[in-house]
Protein backbone atom coordinates (compact mmCIF):
# COMPACT_ATOMS: atom_id res chain seq x y z
CA UNK A 1 0.00 0.00 0.00
CA UNK A 2 1.13 3.25 -1.19
CA UNK A 3 1.22 5.78 2.11
CA UNK A 4 1.47 9.96 0.98
CA UNK A 5 2.31 12.16 3.72
CA UNK A 6 1.44 15.95 3.22
CA UNK A 7 2.35 18.42 6.20
CA UNK A 8 1.40 21.88 6.22
CA UNK A 9 3.71 23.57 8.91
CA UNK A 10 4.80 20.38 10.19
CA UNK A 11 8.14 18.59 9.95
CA UNK A 12 7.07 14.58 9.49
CA UNK A 13 10.24 13.07 10.94
CA UNK A 14 11.55 9.39 9.75
CA UNK A 15 10.30 8.29 13.20
CA UNK A 16 6.91 9.91 12.49
CA UNK A 17 6.44 8.17 9.08
CA UNK A 18 7.49 4.62 10.27
CA UNK A 19 4.42 5.43 13.27
CA UNK A 20 1.92 5.86 10.69
CA UNK A 21 2.94 3.35 7.79
CA UNK A 22 3.01 0.41 10.98
CA UNK A 23 -0.49 1.36 12.31
CA UNK A 24 -2.17 2.07 9.36
CA UNK A 25 -0.69 -0.91 7.87
CA UNK A 26 -2.17 -2.90 11.04
CA UNK A 27 -5.25 -1.49 10.93
CA UNK A 28 -6.28 -1.99 7.10
CA UNK A 29 -4.61 -5.09 6.68
CA UNK A 30 -6.90 -6.54 9.38
CA UNK A 31 -10.19 -6.10 7.24
CA UNK A 32 -8.88 -5.83 3.61
CA UNK A 33 -5.98 -8.23 2.27
CA UNK A 34 -4.71 -5.61 -0.37
CA UNK A 35 -5.23 -1.88 0.54
CA UNK A 36 -5.13 0.40 -2.32
CA UNK A 37 -3.36 3.63 -0.76
CA UNK A 38 -3.50 6.30 2.22
CA UNK A 39 -2.95 9.72 2.36
CA UNK A 40 -2.22 11.06 6.04
CA UNK A 41 -2.28 14.96 6.24
CA UNK A 42 -0.92 17.07 9.14
CA UNK A 43 -1.56 20.72 9.79
CA UNK A 44 -0.89 23.09 12.45
CA UNK A 45 -3.80 24.91 14.34
CA UNK A 46 -2.85 27.06 17.31
CA UNK A 47 -0.67 25.39 20.08
CA UNK A 48 -2.89 21.76 18.56
CA UNK A 49 -1.92 19.15 15.55
CA UNK A 50 -4.64 18.41 13.16
CA UNK A 51 -4.37 15.07 11.32
CA UNK A 52 -6.35 14.11 8.52
CA UNK A 53 -6.20 10.06 7.43
CA UNK A 54 -7.73 9.22 4.45
CA UNK A 55 -7.43 5.49 3.26
CA UNK A 56 -8.67 3.53 0.06
CA UNK A 57 -8.82 -0.28 1.25
CA UNK A 58 -10.50 -1.41 -1.73
CA UNK A 59 -11.81 -0.28 -5.54
CA UNK A 60 -14.94 2.36 -4.66
CA UNK A 61 -14.64 2.70 -1.06
CA UNK A 62 -12.80 5.78 0.77
CA UNK A 63 -12.78 6.42 4.43
CA UNK A 64 -11.57 9.36 6.24
CA UNK A 65 -10.58 9.85 9.81
CA UNK A 66 -9.60 13.37 11.77
CA UNK A 67 -8.29 13.85 14.90
CA UNK A 68 -7.13 16.61 16.85
CA UNK A 69 -4.10 16.43 19.50
CA UNK A 70 -1.47 18.37 21.44
CA UNK A 71 1.24 16.41 19.11
CA UNK A 72 1.63 15.07 15.70
CA UNK A 73 1.51 11.31 17.06
CA UNK A 74 -1.85 11.90 19.38
CA UNK A 75 -3.31 13.48 16.36
CA UNK A 76 -2.63 10.80 14.15
CA UNK A 77 -3.57 8.17 16.96
CA UNK A 78 -7.09 9.39 16.85
CA UNK A 79 -7.27 10.03 13.48
CA UNK A 80 -6.32 6.60 13.11
CA UNK A 81 -8.70 5.10 15.72
CA UNK A 82 -11.50 7.03 13.59
CA UNK A 83 -10.32 4.60 10.87
CA UNK A 84 -10.49 1.46 12.42
CA UNK A 85 -13.62 2.20 13.64
CA UNK A 86 -15.39 3.28 10.11
CA UNK A 87 -13.38 -0.24 8.13
CA UNK A 88 -14.88 -2.25 11.07
CA UNK A 89 -18.31 -0.92 10.16
CA UNK A 90 -17.87 -0.78 6.84
CA UNK A 91 -16.85 -5.19 7.11
CA UNK A 92 -19.71 -5.53 8.72
CA UNK A 93 -22.11 -3.67 6.70
CA UNK A 94 -20.65 -5.84 3.71
CA UNK A 95 -21.37 -9.23 5.18
CA UNK A 96 -24.84 -8.04 6.70
CA UNK A 97 -25.79 -6.61 3.52
CA UNK A 98 -25.31 -10.00 1.49
CA UNK A 99 -27.56 -11.50 3.69
CA UNK A 100 -30.58 -8.97 3.95
CA UNK A 101 -33.25 -8.33 1.14
CA UNK A 102 -35.78 -5.83 0.45
CA UNK A 103 -33.64 -2.75 1.87
CA UNK A 104 -34.37 -0.95 -1.69
CA UNK A 105 -38.20 -0.70 -0.93
CA UNK A 106 -37.49 -0.03 2.78
CA UNK A 107 -35.11 2.75 1.90
CA UNK A 108 -37.55 4.18 -1.05
CA UNK A 109 -40.50 4.25 2.09
CA UNK A 110 -38.46 6.07 3.85
CA UNK A 111 -37.91 9.05 1.25
CA UNK A 112 -39.12 12.89 1.73
CA UNK A 113 -40.60 14.56 -1.27
CA UNK A 114 -38.41 17.70 -1.67
CA UNK A 115 -40.87 20.58 -1.83
CA UNK A 116 -39.42 24.18 -2.70
CA UNK A 117 -41.07 27.30 -2.06
CA UNK A 118 -41.19 29.95 -4.48
CA UNK A 119 -38.69 31.90 -1.94
CA UNK A 120 -35.83 28.90 -2.51
CA UNK A 121 -36.35 29.26 -6.19
CA UNK A 122 -35.91 32.81 -6.90
CA UNK A 123 -32.22 32.90 -7.73
CA UNK A 124 -29.79 35.72 -6.20
CA UNK A 125 -27.88 37.22 -9.29
CA UNK A 126 -25.46 38.61 -7.43
CA UNK A 127 -24.54 35.78 -5.38
CA UNK A 128 -21.20 34.54 -6.41
CA UNK A 129 -20.84 31.60 -8.71
CA UNK A 130 -20.38 28.23 -7.41
CA UNK A 131 -17.76 26.11 -9.27
CA UNK A 132 -16.23 22.53 -8.35
CA UNK A 133 -14.34 20.87 -10.46
CA UNK A 134 -13.79 17.33 -9.38
CA UNK A 135 -13.25 13.67 -10.76
CA UNK A 136 -15.48 11.59 -8.64
CA UNK A 137 -15.91 7.67 -9.27
CA UNK A 138 -19.60 6.77 -8.84
CA UNK A 139 -20.03 3.32 -8.04
CA UNK A 140 -22.98 1.12 -9.32
CA UNK A 141 -25.03 -0.11 -6.23
CA UNK A 142 -28.21 0.03 -4.21
CA UNK A 143 -29.24 2.55 -2.07
CA UNK A 144 -28.59 1.32 1.20
CA UNK A 145 -24.99 0.30 -0.36
CA UNK A 146 -24.65 3.85 -0.91
CA UNK A 147 -25.83 5.26 2.45
CA UNK A 148 -23.26 3.17 3.28
CA UNK A 149 -20.38 4.74 1.51
CA UNK A 150 -21.68 8.05 2.29
CA UNK A 151 -21.63 7.45 5.98
CA UNK A 152 -18.04 5.74 6.11
CA UNK A 153 -16.28 8.23 3.66
CA UNK A 154 -17.66 10.86 5.98
CA UNK A 155 -19.79 12.85 3.53
CA UNK A 156 -22.68 14.97 2.98
CA UNK A 157 -23.52 12.88 -0.09
CA UNK A 158 -23.36 10.22 -2.40
CA UNK A 159 -23.79 10.34 -6.07
CA UNK A 160 -24.17 6.44 -7.82
CA UNK A 161 -25.35 4.71 -10.29
CA UNK A 162 -29.09 2.96 -8.91
CA UNK A 163 -28.16 -0.88 -9.73
CA UNK A 164 -31.85 -2.13 -10.36
CA UNK A 165 -32.85 0.85 -12.72
CA UNK A 166 -29.31 2.02 -14.11
CA UNK A 167 -30.13 5.51 -12.85
CA UNK A 168 -27.54 8.35 -11.57
CA UNK A 169 -29.46 9.18 -8.27
CA UNK A 170 -27.77 10.80 -4.78
CA UNK A 171 -28.36 10.27 -1.01
CA UNK A 172 -27.67 12.98 1.63
CA UNK A 173 -27.80 13.72 4.77
CA UNK A 174 -30.33 16.24 5.60
CA UNK A 175 -30.15 19.08 8.36
CA UNK A 176 -32.78 16.98 10.67
CA UNK A 177 -30.45 14.48 10.36
CA UNK A 178 -32.55 11.98 7.71
CA UNK A 179 -31.06 10.75 4.58
CA UNK A 180 -32.57 12.02 1.38
CA UNK A 181 -32.61 10.26 -1.79
CA UNK A 182 -32.48 12.27 -4.92
CA UNK A 183 -33.99 9.84 -7.89
CA UNK A 184 -34.46 11.50 -11.12
CA UNK A 185 -37.64 11.51 -12.93
CA UNK A 186 -37.98 9.29 -16.41
CA UNK A 187 -39.03 11.93 -19.11
CA UNK A 188 -42.74 11.81 -20.61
Amino acid sequence: MKITFTGKQVDISDRLRAHIEENVLNAVTKYFSDPIGCNVAFSKEGDNFSAEVTVHPAKNIVLKGSGMGSDPYTAFDDANSHIVVRLSKHKNRLKDHKSKTGLAELASAAVFPVIETEEEMNINIDAPLTIAETDANIPVCSVSEAVMYMDLANEAAQMFRNATNNHISMVYRRKDGNIGWVEPKADK
